[in-house]
This record gives structure tokens, sequence and C-alpha cells, in this order.
């Protein structure tokens, strides 16, 4: 299960919140075509066992692919141990006006 995906401008993981992720300037909207020097996008899966892997794409208005994250591989020890997953975008641009989407795949 993907318990969450946040896109942020930062994440930290301080050992004052016991390695909790602490995510930084959380995305809701972009007002105008723009580039973006650095964002993140988290991804929380638990509930499952064994290998695994996810494939993450953002995809414009047209729905063309402007970025891809290749597969990274993670492992889901138990059912209650969460894996998370943090990924960094430099200088994407978001060219035009729209909804861009965020495709994120398990296992293909």
């Amino acid at each position: 299960i993907l318990q969450f995906s946040v896109l942020c401008d930062g994440i930290a993981t301080p050992q004052q919140t016991g390695n909790k992720p602490v995510f930084i300037g959380v995305f809701n909207s972009l007002l105008k075509p723009m580039t973006i020097p650095q964002f993140f996008i988290a991804n929380r899966w638990i509930n499952g066992l064994g290998e695994h892997a996810q494939v993450i794409t953002i995809l414009n208005p047209e729905l063309k692919e402007i970025a891809k994250i290749e597969e990274m591989k993670f492992s889901l020890p138990s059912k209650v141990q969460p894996a998370d997953l943090f990924s960094a975008f430099v200088n994407l641009n978001f060219q035009k006006a729209g909804v861009y989407w965020v495709k994120i795949e398990l296992d293909g």
C-alpha cells in the first residue's frame, strides 16, 4: 500500500524526531510556468512483504513524460515495517500552465 506521497522542497530526518521524515515546503500548486531548482517526492510503502521496485514518472498536461526516476528497489520485511523512498528532481521545467501528473508504479 502506498501510505503517502508528498512533493516538497526538502526532506530531513533529524535524530530528535526518531529519524521520522520531516517535509519542508510541501507543494500544493504552482502558480505559473517555471523551472524548479530542486524538489523531492517522498513515498512510504507499507503492508506488504518481500522485494519490490517503484518507478516515478512526471507527465505534462498533454501526458508526455518530462521526468522519470528509474526503478528504485526496496524491501518490506514485515507487514508493519514501512519503506520510505525519497526521489530528487533537479531543474525540472514546468513549461506551461495546466495539470501535471505524477505516476507512481509498483513492480511494473
